[in-house]
């Protein structure tokens, strides 16, 4: 028997999954958990074949949780659903240990397709994340960066940065991250000087500009 344990603080998402996963594997216990400590607590306790994991959820939402979940049971096959543009975000999550990355936008149909690629091959990417995996490929660090700057940014700064985006405020990205607020400003100082920005604005638009390439 498969065991699958989906992680996100929607029913609704939990309960389309579950039928999606049910209709993947023949014999298969699917658990829910709805926080970031939750998952924890499943893993100290059960092993799983493979995690359906919004990132955006609470406390979990920063890339070090990957790694984090990992360390509790290391052949956990980690699969994040997320509403997170994969343009920026997918090969970050990818390369801290995640076997694939699927956008919520995407139709339903698409998480059996990368469910069935993990059983069959071990790891999926969409078409778009595999064009960027190539373009990473292709190109050296310096030419990455002129042609998206968000390559610039840190796992860190990456995570602070979408939270200032989606209008949190410091005090509320430091307590999201578990960081002190001095933290929390010093990083967006570092983001606003890399990318060469003066405001939260600014920083959305670019955000925006580099989401579609």
């Amino acid at each position: 028997m498969k065991k699958v344990l989906i992680a996100d603080d929607h029913s609704i998402v939990r309960l389309g999954a579950s039928v999606i996963i049910q209709g993947a594997y023949k014999d298969v216990e699917i658990t829910h958990a709805t926080t970031y400590n939750e998952i924890l607590d499943h893993l100290k306790s059960n092993r799983f074949d493979l995690l359906l994991l919004d990132i955006n959820m609470p406390g979990g939402n920063n890339i070090k949780a990957i790694k984090e979940l990992l360390a509790a049971q290391s052949d956990l096959k980690i699969l994040v659903f997320s509403s997170y543009d994969e343009n920026i975000y997918a090969l970050r999550y990818i390369e801290a240990g995640a076997v694939g990355y699927l956008n919520k936008n995407t139709a339903m149909d698409e998480l059996a397709v990368a469910i069935q690629h993990i059983q069959d091959r071990g790891k999926y990417m969409s078409e778009t994340v595999k064009d960027l995996y190539v373009q990473k490929l292709i190109s050296n660090k310096s030419n990455l960066q002129m042609s998206n700057p968000l390559y610039k940014l840190s796992n860190r700064e990456m995570d602070v940065a979408k939270h200032l985006i989606s209008g949190q405020g410091i005090l509320d990205v430091s307590a999201l991250l578990n960081l002190s607020s001095s933290t929390v400003s010093t990083y967006k100082s570092r983001i606003f000087e890399k990318l060469q920005v003066n405001n939260i604005p600014e920083l959305i638009e670019l955000f925006k500009l580099h989401a579609v390439e």
